[in-house]
């Protein structure tokens, strides 16, 4: 079984030097990387958000199939029209010194108000890209021998380029609106649209054309609170949350190349945990769902301003494949500041005007209620 699996490897990794198209890192927890999957998430909170993740895939393979990433955004309301800025740093490993990815990411957002409880915001992130290949790793066929294994020297050629260096773009746009009924004392909805490598980068090692295939990712989540102090105000609420549920049902849809994925499922907070179950396809057949996911954190409120979320995900693998490549595993750490901003003045200084419904508005679609 190992020595398939080296094989299996070993040509994953052919491939991609020779041209095949590479495919993107997902995560489970894309509602809790953002800027990770669109530019314009910058800044579309108030304050600071600093956000960590990992995502080990397919452990039981002996290779480290790893992707780290670390992002912060910050909302800056004093500037006309301003988002915020951002930033984002990956790190994916695929397989144990085989080919490694390394990028760093600047973002700016754009915020458009259209009505009183409806917000959109455009961005752009521009990523420079270092990829790493460690040729001394790699096993070509013509040093395996069909009962012996590799016994044999390779008559490739290994060129000296290691590193393949090149910038990248991503662009975006979201869409929020908040509103309440009879069931729920307040609804907010958040809808996102992204292309990334815009400008389909070469990533060949050898010289060859191999151009980035652009991906698609689209998301969207509604935030349905239901509030046992219904009888309250709205600010009244922000003081006291121990008796509401909160329901986050949401989807993302990712397109690359001819790769194409979606994830499908609901997340619920009550008092400070977190519970969910998603469920991840490549089909629309629902009954062949690929993987069942089950989320569990915690929100622990540092201040009335400050809280820091830990989450955790087990993607159970439905298919046959799970025997070979056991479940993945995926943590993220989010840090979030709500009276931070880069002018040093209070946080409803920028430009909540008004009274009344106008204002409530205002504040709940500025607000991160989940």
């Amino acid at each position: 079984m190992k020595k398939t699996t080296l094989y299996l490897l070993s040509a994953l990794v052919l491939l991609i030097i020779n041209g095949a198209k590479a495919q993107d890192p997902l995560f489970s927890q894309f509602y809790n990387n953002p800027v990770y999957y669109n530019p314009a998430a910058v800044g579309l909170n108030p304050g600071l958000r600093a956000r960590f993740a990992v995502r080990e895939q397919w452990p039981q393979l002996p290779a480290d199939l790893r992707t780290y990433t670390f992002s912060m955004d910050i909302a800056e309301r004093k500037i006309p029209g301003s988002g915020g800025l951002g930033l984002v740093i990956l790190n994916d490993n695929a397989g144990t010194g085989y080919l490694k990815t390394s990028s760093v990411g600047l973002s700016t957002s754009v915020r458009v108000p259209l009505q009183e409880n409806m917000v959109s915001q455009v961005g752009i992130t521009t990523t420079f890209v270092q990829k790493r290949l460690n040729w001394d790793n790699l096993v070509f066929t013509d040093q395996l021998h069909p009962i012996y294994g590799n016994i044999y020297e390779s008559s490739f050629q290994v060129p000296e380029n290691e590193n393949v260096f090149y910038p990248d773009f991503s662009v975006g746009g979201i869409f929020r609106f908040t509103e309440s009924s009879n069931t729920f004392s307040a609804i907010q909805g958040t809808f996102g649209l992204a292309v990334h490598h815009l400008f389909r980068p070469n990533e060949s090692f050898i010289g060859l054309t191999s151009p980035l295939p652009r991906k698609l990712a689209i998301t969207g989540d509604l935030i349905l609170e239901i509030d046992g102090d219904g009888d309250k105000l709205y600010y009244q609420r922000l003081e006291s949350k121990s008796s509401s549920f909160k329901f986050n049902p949401g989807f993302i849809y990712e397109q690359q190349a001819d790769y194409r994925t979606y994830a499908l499922g609901v997340n619920i907070l009550k008092s400070a945990i977190y519970t969910g179950v998603w469920f991840r396809n490549r089909t629309t057949d629902f009954v062949k769902s690929n993987d069942l996911i089950f989320m569990l954190g915690i929100n622990a409120g540092l201040s009335e301003t400050t809280r820091m979320k830990i989450n955790y995900t087990y993607d159970f693998v439905l298919t046959e494949i799970r025997t070979a490549t056991g479940c993945s595993h995926e943590i993220s750490i989010t840090i979030e500041l709500d009276d931070f901003n880069m002018f040093n003045r209070g946080r409803n200084s920028g430009g909540f005007g008004g009274s009344g419904r106008h204002r409530r508005s205002m504040q709940e679609l500025e607000c991160c209620p989940f």
